[in-house]
């Protein structure tokens, strides 16, 4: 009988080939927006570099400044007389426009109390941009002033110039076999991947509330089929196409996104892992899934309930906006939220290197949340059978 079950949950999946398509275009198109928005979150440098107009005198310090700045990755510099900040903002798209004094070495050496090097932007720049602007000028003066000392005390300044060069950091991974450099695709591929499984809930809600109001559980409950085979005989095939989209996007990541101008997709971890938390997360999701359906009377309901959930889990979860660049008090709202734990085990799988060790406390707490989840879907549908 199971069998019978399953071939009738296929057909009626494969009928409902909008909300398929939902599964599959939605997580390729955020996946492949994603990558190429936080490219340069990963970068060693910006791929269009922050314009940066000088307004000063020119003289050699001056033309150096400027000359200094163009070799940072980050910025393109020019030197301007003056003109008007709004002009050079908004007309000529200029991101920062700094005012320094032509005489800027000598105020600094003797310390005068009202020199200032001002810098203009627009409100809505990064404030990240500024500090990495802030940080390159103040290195680039100090280079200069220290460049003359070392010249006039005889002694050799090519130690300072090439400091930075010998400055660099290596990563550190869980698996020694790993050397790849974390990108961006490495976190928006696990990010979009669990939350376009979670979004298995739209065929499940539309299949499972049309056979209850049909009276199709009814029928089968009426030739001794107990409950829970009806509810796994749910579960198997949204589970096949779960992991079909893991295929799917992680092809994407290593083959697609490339073709668009991002980076591809490197997996540190082993491919076996990554099948253990794409299973717990598939029956989380199909399982919460199932837990709405039996809550909503219509479809139109569950998608609204569900969505919503889905959304609120994903805002709180990391996906739609990444861990790391959240305050301390945001972290520590993410790890009660079920897409979080499924982000986390993947991240540890995809960049970290991590094994079964580092993923087993979120393969457990899915699991937790799936068998609750599941336990109330069938309380609630024996209640209203009832």
């Amino acid at each position: 009988m199971f069998k019978y079950i399953l071939k009738k949950e296929f057909l009626l999946i494969f009928r409902d080939i909008h909300a398929l398509l939902v599964l599959f275009i939605m997580p390729a198109v955020f996946i492949l927006i994603m990558s190429l928005a936080l490219k340069n979150t990963y970068s060693d440098s910006f791929e269009t570099k922050l314009k940066v107009a000088v307004i000063t005198e020119e003289n050699i310090d001056t033309t150096t400044f400027v000359k200094d700045l163009n070799k940072s990755s980050y910025f393109s510099a020019d030197l301007l007389f003056e003109e008007s900040l709004k002009t050079l903002i908004y007309d000529k798209n200029y991101d920062f426009v700094i005012k320094i004094d032509k005489d800027f070495k000598n105020k600094i050496n003797t310390n005068e109390e009202n020199f200032q090097i001002q810098s203009y932007s627009k409100a809505d720049t990064n404030k990240e941009y500024f500090s990495i602007l802030k940080n390159s000028i103040v290195e680039i003066i100090s280079k200069n002033i220290m460049k003359e000392y070392f010249i006039k005390s005889k002694i050799d300044g090519k130690v300072l110039s090439q400091l930075s060069q010998k400055i660099n950091n290596s990563y550190i991974y869980k698996d020694d076999k790993t050397k790849t450099k974390p990108n961006s695709v490495q976190q928006s591929v696990p990010a979009w991947l669990v939350f376009s499984m979670f979004f298995i809930l739209i065929p499940i809600s539309n299949t499972f509330i049309n056979e209850k109001n049909f009276g199709t559980i009814s029928r089968i409950r009426s030739i001794n089929v107990s409950l829970f085979p009806i509810l796994l005989g749910k579960i198997l095939p949204y589970f096949i196409i779960n992991q079909i989209q893991v295929i799917i996007m992680i092809l994407i990541g290593i083959y697609i996104v490339p073709l668009c101008g991002g980076d591809s997709l490197v997996i540190n971890g082993n491919y076996l892992l990554i099948f253990c938390m794409s299973s717990a997360i598939s029956i989380c999701a199909i399982c919460f899934a199932l837990l709405i359906a039996n809550i909503s009377k219509t479809t139109e309901e569950a998608t609204s309930i569900g969505g919503v959930i889905n959304i609120i889990f994903a805002a709180l979860g990391g996906i739609m906006v990444p861990k790391f660049v959240m305050p301390e008090f945001m972290q520590n709202i993410t790890s009660y939220s079920p897409m979080s734990w499924g982000l986390e085990g993947l991240l540890e799988i995809f960049i970290r290197g991590g094994d079964f060790s580092n993923i087993k406390i979120y393969l457990l707490y899915l699991l937790i949340f799936a068998t609750i989840s599941l336990l109330l879907a069938y309380i609630l549908l024996k209640k209203g059978r009832n």
